[in-house]
């Protein structure tokens, strides 16, 4: 009876969370026949979902409670649920889940005739950022005392680097106080997005084979040498084609998930409208 009672207690809290941004009892009362309307239809779906996994003797392990038990801890901390009811509430969103997983495992997966027409189709999709072969000196100052000479130590680097791109190793294997020291510096093939804003500014403005002047972020003092410049270009076919196929075979079992869902209240709106999915 508990844990009955604890579920839909959980579905009422989270559908007014969702749909109205408050706990159930703040409702305004212009809202509460339509909300009632939606918590009864929310729990004959979840009820019918569970009903299923049971019908099909799926195994409640312990990797899938603990999952769902990560996934829902914030909002059973929020609803105030006492621990026999968090694990009643666990076991019933677990076994939704698995049932939802055993209904989208039936979706056929992509053909490879499917996969190649569709990357066809959205071949512009599938581009490689450009990139640069990027290497990485840092030097990093412990007190304002030190910030003096790490500045003359990073323009005289500079200096020479200038002179002597190549010489770029040498020196962050010796000096630099990043990790990528080991290799000489090496960050490797380098897109937009991945350092700090000054960096990637100073980076993507080099000539290949050009080294940084310094530049100064909160950690420290950098120079950057661009090896070499790999432009945008359209992601090899190898790379693409498992991509596609993820993508349309994830397609294939939602619309799997939902036309089963709909099967279940068939004799009302169809799932998706008013009625949200079970988390």
């Amino acid at each position: 009876m508990m844990a009955a009672s604890a579920w839909r207690r959980f579905s009422r809290f989270r559908l007014a969370q969702a749909r109205f941004h408050c706990v159930p009892d703040a409702l305004p009362p212009q809202h509460q026949d339509d909300f009632q309307r939606q918590l009864a239809r929310q729990c004959r779906l979840e009820q019918a979902v569970v009903e299923a996994a049971l019908c099909q003797s799926l195994t409640v392990t312990d990797d899938v409670l603990q999952l769902i038990e990560q996934q829902l801890a914030e909002p059973l901390a929020q609803a105030g649920f006492a621990p026999e009811e968090r694990q009643a509430v666990i076991r019933h969103h677990a076994l939704m889940e698995l049932q939802l997983t055993w209904v989208a495992a039936q979706a056929a997966a992509p053909t490879g005739q499917d996969v190649a027409l569709w990357y066809r189709q959205h071949a512009d999709r599938f581009l490689r950022p450009e990139q640069r072969l990027t290497h990485h000196l840092l030097l990093t100052a412990e007190d304002e005392r030190t910030a003096a000479l790490v500045r003359a130590q990073i323009r005289g680097f500079h200096r020479t680097l200038c002179r002597e791109p190549a010489q770029f190793e040498r020196l962050a294997r010796r000096y630099s106080h990043c990790p990528s020291a080991l290799e000489g510096g090496l960050l490797g093939w380098v897109s937009r997005g991945l350092l700090f804003s000054e960096l990637e500014q100073s980076l993507f403005m080099l000539r290949e084979g050009q080294v940084s002047e310094p530049v100064e972020t909160e950690i420290g003092w950098h120079l950057l040498w661009c090896e070499a410049i790999r432009p945008e270009a359209p992601l090899p076919e190898s790379e693409a084609l498992p991509k596609v196929s993820d993508y349309l075979l994830r397609q294939r079992q939602r619309q799997q998930q939902r036309q089963w869902l709909a099967t279940l209240l068939a004799d009302e709106s169809p799932v998706g409208g008013e009625t949200p999915a079970p988390e």
